[in-house]
């Protein structure tokens, strides 16, 4: 499962951001995009920062791909008889 989180940079060290998800730090490298400063929004994939975005688009990104929100995911499976590969 991919994973988009988006926050505001609190910290930037080096070549990595700390970033605030939700009042979670979380570290992200700062691979793809160089001009990241404390008190930008930023989204994050898989542990990199992607851009920069406003604050309206971090809430949205969260609102839409986070799973950390408490909510429960259930999961169903079916038994498939008689497969063949």
């Amino acid at each position: 499962m991919a994973l988009m989180l988006a926050g505001r940079v609190v910290e930037v060290k080096g070549n990595k951001a700390i970033v605030d998800v939700e009042g979670q730090l979380k570290e992200a490298k700062l691979d793809f995009i160089k001009d990241v400063k404390p008190g930008d929004y930023v989204t994050i994939y898989y542990g990199i920062v992607l851009e920069k975005v406003s604050e309206e688009e971090a809430r949205e990104t969260l609102e839409h791909c986070s799973y950390h929100r408490g909510a429960k995911v259930e999961m169903t499976f079916s038994l498939v008889e008689n497969l063949r590969f």
